[in-house]
């Protein structure tokens, strides 16, 4: 692997070959770096980027980073497309959102008018959103029921949504058991609705715990789930799931094959390459972030290809203590007419 640093030259410096793994360095003033993993050559380049290191920020699966200035009595919100260098302004925020407390979705790539931004709080029930164009942001706090928990807890936590995935328009999430919740915000108010949900796949054999991904793709919704050895941090295998929203009830369908789309999964956030190949990337693959352990290096990049299922791992930054937080996917935003 070939690791540069980059000086400021004229203008934006890159983070190497999108699609990149990102490894924020922290908060530090003299430390303000980012460090980009390109999956296409397995290259670092550890960088000072003046609109991540300036600004709170938050990456959305169509590629674009939701920007938010920490000063000031109001804060300055944009989407900023880290390929193109181009901004799309949006209402100011009366707070700066922290990056490991919110989740930002867009329903759909922001050069169009009716493009929802949706801000969902992962601490409580309650989220911020706006359309492009609007001049304030509105503020829902919903209730979607209790967790399940004994007794003795008390009081009840409330049910938060902490990822969504957007398809015509309308975000779509796993509150928990055997539903999947709707958010519509066509009518003035947002409208929640639930579709049934099969069960959960039968468990491969050597596994007893899984992480469960929603992800979209060309108008579509896929389950990806991650299976861990028994008793252990260990993966055993990955398996995708096409959810089928067609009848009353979802449906699940096993995929496997996935042509020359990729799925780039983290804890911070999930994406889609609809090319792959474009990209210098292998299709039909999942690639993860995968660091239950807490590892300050950020853990493991793992690559799942559902061609011959088949396991590899990478460990991208084996030198790095210092991570303000996990690392999450940056996608070109290019491919956002390929979405559809």
């Amino acid at each position: 692997m070939d690791e540069s640093t980059n000086a400021l030259a004229g203008g934006r410096p890159p983070l190497g070959t999108l699609p990149v793994l990102v490894y924020d360095h922290g908060l530090s003033p003299n430390n303000r770096r980012q460090t980009a993993f390109a999956i296409g050559d397995q290259s670092l380049h550890t960088s000072f980027v003046p609109e991540l290191a300036g600004n709170r920020y938050h990456a959305t699966p169509h590629g674009w980073v939701l920007l938010v200035s920490p000063a000031g009595p109001s804060r300055r919100a944009r989407l900023w497309d880290p390929r193109s260098g181009e901004s799309v302004p949006l209402p100011d925020m009366d707070r700066e959102p922290p990056p490991e407390l919110w989740e930002c979705c867009l329903s759909a790539a922001p050069t169009a008018a009716s493009c929802v931004v949706l801000v969902l709080d992962k601490k409580e029930p309650r989220f911020l959103y706006c359309r492009v164009g609007d001049t304030r942001w509105s503020a829902h706090e919903y209730d979607i029921g209790d967790v399940m928990l004994p007794p003795e807890y008390a009081p009840p936590s409330k049910v938060l949504i902490d990822r969504a995935a957007a398809v015509d328009g309308k975000f779509y999430f796993r509150p928990n058991g055997n539903r999947m919740g709707v958010i519509d915000f066509s009518p003035a108010v947002p409208e929640f609705s639930y579709i049934d949900f099969p069960p959960q796949p039968e468990f491969p054999d050597g596994s007893n715990i899984c992480n469960e991904l929603l992800v979209e793709s060309r108008g579509e919704l896929y389950n990806v789930y991650v299976y861990l050895k028994e008793f252990s941090p260990e993966v055993l295998t990955v398996r995708v799931y096409r959810i089928d929203l067609s009848e009353q009830a979802a449906a699940l369908s096993k995929v496997d094959d996935l042509g020359d789309r990729a799925f780039l999964l983290s804890y911070s956030n999930t994406q889609l390459l609809c090319s792959a190949s474009k990209y210098g990337v292998k299709g039909n693959c999942v690639y993860f972030n995968h660091n239950v352990m807490g590892e300050a290096d950020g853990g493991l990049l793992c690559i799942y290809d559902l061609d011959d299922k088949s396991l590899k791992t990478v460990r991208p930054c084996p030198k790095m203590t210092e991570l303000i937080r996990n690392p999450f996917w940056m996608l070109p935003t290019d491919q956002d007419s390929s979405r559809g």
